[in-house]
């Protein structure tokens, strides 16, 4: 009878350990792809998908591109 007991305590804790950390990682997974899809001042893209102070380029055979205005690397708009 103990050995029933201890094999359904373990079963529940590790039901509870696993939704614990499917909770945790699938926070962190939605948290993540949220912040990619804003400017660094949380400001939106606009319609090309640069933030404000950044212009929208012709890169040739690389496709286009988000550069500072004000000199800096280019890098690919943001896409929803």
């Amino acid at each position: 009878m103990k050995t029933t007991y201890k094999i359904l305590i373990a079963c529940a804790i590790t039901c509870v350990l696993t939704a614990v950390a499917t909770a945790y990682i699938t926070s962190l997974y939605y948290t993540s792809d949220f912040s990619e899809m804003v400017c660094k001042d949380g400001a939106s893209p606009d319609i090309n998908g640069c933030c404000p102070g950044e212009e929208y380029k012709d890169m040739g055979d690389q496709g286009f591109a988000c550069c500072p205005m004000d000199g800096g690397d280019c890098f690919p708009p943001i896409v929803p």
